[in-house]
């Protein structure tokens, strides 16, 4: 009676496990298939002169699983550019989540394309210009990795989890 209990208990915990990972990954593929269907509508955003007035690399820690710590770079930069007489301040490079490159060089062949003073041709959203990029239709493909790696392990949980009742089954 006891271990029929610990195995109820278990299916449900690994059946909550199950539904937050599916659950997460059908959130990050929407949010990629949001972010890929903005990057297609910047194609067709007004474009205007704009100036950099910062351009650095962003540094950041990250630990993996086996607790090694890693730095990783973004490059950021923000600029200013004019839309109907206001004047807007703007920091993205390309529509999506950010991503982090384990190359520090990379983010500063990234940046020296836009030095601190220069000109930058800034393309904004014509129904919300606040929102604005310097690279039309890139996204970043970070939310649809991450979407697909929670799928996959909510997969692989689910056969898991179906042999495990499949084993408990046959042994009683």
């Amino acid at each position: 009676m006891v271990n029929s209990g610990i195995g109820i208990l278990g299916f449900v915990c690994l059946g909550v496990f199950l539904l937050i990972f599916i659950g997460a990954g059908i959130y990050a593929l929407s949010l990629y298939g949001r972010e890929k269907k903005k990057g297609t509508e910047t194609q067709t955003w007004p474009a205007v002169s704009g100036r950099v007035v910062e351009a650095y690399v962003a540094e950041d820690v990250q630990v993996d699983s086996e607790g090694d710590r890693n730095r990783v770079f973004a490059p950021r930069v923000v600029y200013e550019y004019e839309v109907n007489g206001q004047t807007y301040r703007g920091d993205r490079l390309r529509i999506g989540v950010e991503s982090f490159i384990g190359s520090r060089r990379r983010v500063e062949q990234e940046l020296a394309r836009y030095p601190v003073g220069s000109t930058v041709t800034v393309y904004y959203n014509p129904a919300n210009p606040a929102e604005a990029v310097l690279q039309r239709g890139a996204v970043s493909k970070a939310a649809l990795v991450i979407g697909i790696v929670f799928l996959v392990i909510a997969g692989m949980t689910a056969c898991l989890v179906g042999v495990a009742a499949l084993a408990t089954l046959l042994s009683q």
